[in-house]
């Protein structure tokens, strides 16, 4: 099978809103390489609506086999220690230390590594956590369903991507918690019937900020004392996020910071 490589320039002031973008569009698989964006589609990708959203940055592209995707990656990721976890690909020998978690991932053509800034944001709230029952709302890879469960939690994770619950079961079988793993495919802004009659402790949710704000009053209005772990929101868009927990009654009492993103811990 063969897949496009694409290539986006950035200048360095627009690097964050770009990576936005590419998200928002469903593109994860990510990474950064000689001030340009480098990530795989399918060969059969409409290039043009893509070149439409990035109108004033020429995209290039090339045909490449899977082979070749799975070397490129290998050059380009390695072990990852975040927070309590250490994120390793099948190609690498990891001699775990003391109070690691070890979380083994490979990246998927759809998704990334996990070592995006909000992938790292959310595991650094969830290291000191112990939780009970977790919902973890927009699963991709399926990392911090994993590291919940690692952590004796029993998850519920949602995608609307099947490729990503296809991911999610992958990874959380091959790191030994599918057991403690139930993943659930489906856009429960649109299907309520998809929620669990089991309410969580904690909620993950690493998605964009308009998403979170839908999320807020529905979230309320089903679980009524939870503690809420969010990220995905690029810092000019954070007031939004803050507002809408404010106002339906959340306490913010944890705000951090990488790089543009920003994350929080809420809890009502």
């Amino acid at each position: 099978m063969k897949w496009l490589e694409v290539t986006l320039p950035f200048a360095e002031t627009e690097k964050d809103i770009m990576l936005l973008d590419l998200l928002d569009l469903g593109i994860q698989g990510v990474w950064e390489e000689n001030s340009s964006y480098k990530f795989y589609l399918p060969e059969n990708t409409d290039l043009e609506s893509l070149q439409a959203k990035f109108s004033s940055h020429t995209l290039n592209y090339k045909l490449v086999q899977d082979e070749d995707w799975a070397e490129t990656w290998k050059k380009f990721w390695h072990a990852n220690k975040i927070a309590r976890w250490v994120i390793v690909p099948s190609w690498e020998t990891y001699k775990k230390n003391p109070g690691e978690l070890i979380i083994n991932l490979d990246p998927g053509m759809a998704f990334g590594t996990g070592a995006h800034e909000t992938t790292a944001l959310m595991l650094e709230l969830l290291s000191n956590k112990k939780p009970q029952v977790v919902w973890d709302i927009g699963t991709g890879t399926g990392i911090l369903a994993i590291a919940a469960a690692q952590l004796g939690a029993e998850v519920y994770a949602f995608d609307i991507d099947p490729l990503a619950t296809d991911a999610t079961k992958e990874n959380a079988t091959k790191n030994q918690v599918i057991e403690k793993i139930e993943v659930i495919e489906g856009n429960l802004l649109e299907a309520a019937s998809l929620f669990p009659t089991e309410l969580p402790d904690v909620v993950l949710t690493n998605i964009l900020a308009e998403v979170i704000v839908e999320f807020v009053p529905i979230l309320k209005a089903k679980i009524p004392h939870f503690t809420w772990l969010l990220s995905g929101v690029i810092q000019e868009k954070a007031y939004l996020v803050e507002e809408a927990l404010t106002k339906s009654g959340f306490k913010i009492i944890k705000r951090i910071t990488k790089g543009e993103w920003v994350s929080m811990e809420a809890v009502i």
